[in-house]
């Protein structure tokens, strides 16, 4: 875990960010992650020297991260909708 996801975590537990504010901030973090990879792949690929296990290796990781990404903004946009819903006590 990256110390930007460490430091929000710890900031949603200590009640001082929202879920969806902590949500948005872990999908932040993934997608920033995957830019990286993103470049380590374009310097990879160039660099015929690299073997291809690890230019594979890196576009996994990538590919890994925008996953993770996509997935905590969609928790963070469902969590901002159901939580503006209030809920009907019958």
């Amino acid at each position: 875990m990256s110390e930007t996801r460490r430091a929000a975590t710890a900031r949603y537990q200590r009640g001082a960010i929202s879920p969806v504010h902590w949500r948005s901030a872990l999908a932040h973090s993934h997608a920033r992650e995957a830019r990286w990879w993103g470049v380590l792949a374009r310097v990879a690929v160039r660099d015929h020297s690299v073997p291809q296990i690890y230019v594979s290796a890196v576009a996994a990781a990538q590919g890994a991260a925008l996953t993770d990404a996509a997935r905590w903004a969609e928790s963070a946009r469902d969590h901002a909708r159901t939580a503006a819903v209030p809920s009907r006590v019958a």
